[in-house]
């Protein structure tokens, strides 16, 4: 028999997923936004294996009940601003998004994240003192490392205290390039 699903039922996830120079990526929706943005995943078959073990690489919790459905119209706004970011344009993320899987300490440095512009960078320290937590930059290292939503929430824009690119969850070649894309290094 069929699990019966209702439109706005809160274990229902929506995905979409789409083509860019460094991968595929994949955005999920719930019912109160955007609640992960993943890469770079090399073909579909990636992105499907994560839904049919109804698991997140950066849910706290893999839950049994959550169904995925593939709708890309219910993601295309969001979708389209991520595709334009991918292919270099300044954009506002200005879609909800949904930080139910993080703790508060996560949430205050990725909302921190948040504040940085567009094409610069900050430290682990700086976010760190931000929020003030002056001696918490290897806490901020690992929410950068738990964020759910890059690029919208750019963890990429936090290096270390003396310029090095340090960590990144999707590897450092995809933090170079996000970095150069930015600061239009990339032709």
């Amino acid at each position: 028999m069929d699990k019966k699903v209702l439109i706005n039922n809160p274990g229902m996830l929506y995905y979409s997923s789409f083509t860019t120079a460094i991968g595929l990526v994949c955005i999920v929706k719930s019912l109160k936004g955007v609640c992960q943005i993943s890469f770079p995943y090399r073909t579909a078959g990636e992105i499907e294996e994560l839904f049919r073990h109804n698991t997140s690489r950066y849910a706290k919790v893999p839950t049994t009940d959550t169904i995925y459905q593939r709708s890309d119209a219910r993601l295309k706004y969001e979708k389209n601003l991520l595709k334009a970011y991918f292919q270099g344009k300044r954009v506002d993320f200005d879609f909800p998004l949904d930080f139910g899987n993080g703790t508060p300490f996560q949430v205050m440095v990725w909302e921190k994240l948040r504040e940085i512009p567009y094409g610069e960078c900050r430290s682990y320290k700086w976010v760190a003192e931000q929020i003030g937590r002056p001696r918490a930059a290897r806490a901020v290292g690992m929410a950068n490392n738990k964020n759910p939503l890059p690029p919208v929430v750019p963890c990429h824009r936090v290096i270390g205290s003396d310029g090095s690119l340090t960590g990144y969850a999707s590897g450092l070649d995809v933090k170079k390039y996000l970095l150069e894309m930015e600061k239009g290094i990339l032709g």
